[in-house]
């Protein structure tokens, strides 16, 4: 008995479930049917409205820089009835449209010597409006004028500034100057930049670990208005084995006159140094020039006398030497004799 309750109530509850749908169904249908004459009747009403124009400028002077900052948008009031409202918006709605700057001021801007030249925007209507979908009309512009301001092309040639950090594993070091493919770059653009700029900087070229010869390319850090005649340059980076080395060069002394003996104690200095493998042969006392100075002992207020290094190869590093100063004896050379 109580089974039987149980499903004509559910029977009951789906029937009623059913009519609910129905009449939400039919509901929804009439709601969709009455927008869509809703929207086709707007659509077919005359609007007279604001619509966005993205323009991309097209044919500038090739011999002069445009630097002046243009609209990107041109803001278009236009009387048109909603279907071409429509179509326009959907067919430009990820386009931009190209503004040819030669046509639209009839060919002025090349055959013009000045650097600014405005355009009355109200002066192209008609042709602008060619460019729009057939039913609009164009009734005005904004801006009302698009200011060209340019100056003249120049161009030079810098140097390269190479922006770099870079390790080495244990026993290798760089061997050689660092290569710079090119090492100079031809710059373009308007005189106002290109007369401040000395040389053009690259990004920070990152390396750590090498222990071989290694090319790497590297772009520049970007500066605005410029073009360059090469994005990229390929630093080459000469790396080799290296051991450590010493040499016993003796002391040079500066500013001896002809008639003083300089005696130091010691009389040479021991230089260490690191050295590629490649050239560990080549190194010879001769490279390296150590020197003190006689003026500093003619004072007679020191009683050692300051060590300097005064040259040694491009292709060692991380010299040292011993001792920093030595003690000295000043002789006449008369007395000598």
């Amino acid at each position: 008995m109580d089974n039987f309750n149980f499903q004509k109530l559910k029977e009951f509850f789906n029937k009623e479930k059913i009519t609910s749908n129905k009449k939400l169904l039919v509901y929804l249908f009439f709601v969709g049917l009455s927008t869509i004459f809703w929207f086709l009747n707007a659509l077919s009403k005359e609007y007279t409205t604001s619509i966005n124009y993205p323009v991309n400028y097209t044919n500038l002077p090739k011999e002069k820089i445009l630097v002046s900052q243009l609209p990107t948008k041109l803001d278009l009031r236009v009387q048109a009835y909603g279907f071409d409202l429509l179509k326009y918006k959907v067919s430009t709605a990820f386009l931009s449209n190209p503004f040819d700057v030669n046509e639209y001021t009839n060919y002025r801007i090349n055959k013009n010597s000045k650097n600014n030249y405005p355009l009355i925007t109200s002066g192209i209507i008609k042709r602008l409006e060619r460019e729009l979908s057939s039913g609009i009309q164009l009734l005005s512009i904004s801006p009302d004028t698009l200011y060209f301001q340019f100056s003249p092309v120049k161009e030079k040639k810098v140097p390269v500034k190479l922006n770099a950090r870079i390790g080495f594993e244990q026993q290798f070091m760089q061997s050689e100057p660092l290569i710079l493919e090119p090492d100079s770059v031809i710059i373009k653009g308007a005189s106002s930049i290109i007369d401040s700029v000395e040389r053009m900087e690259t990004k920070e070229l990152v390396l750590s670990g090498i222990k071989k010869t290694t090319d790497e390319n590297i772009g520049f850090i970007q500066m605005d208005g410029l073009e360059i005649s090469s994005k990229k340059i390929k630093v080459t980076v000469p790396v080799v084995r290296f051991t450590e080395a010493q040499k016993n060069v003796p002391i040079k002394i500066n500013n001896l006159p002809d008639s003083v003996i300089l005696r130091l104690f010691p009389g040479d200095v021991k230089v260490s140094y690191f050295v590629g493998m490649n050239k560990y042969e080549s190194i010879s006392t001769d490279h390296f020039d150590v020197r003190v100075d006689y003026d500093e002992a003619a004072k007679g207020d020191a009683s050692k006398l300051k060590i300097e290094l005064k040259r040694k190869p491009d292709f060692v590093s991380n010299v040292r030497f011993y001792p920093q100063s030595v003690s000295f004896l000043i002789e006449n050379r008369k007395t000598v004799q």
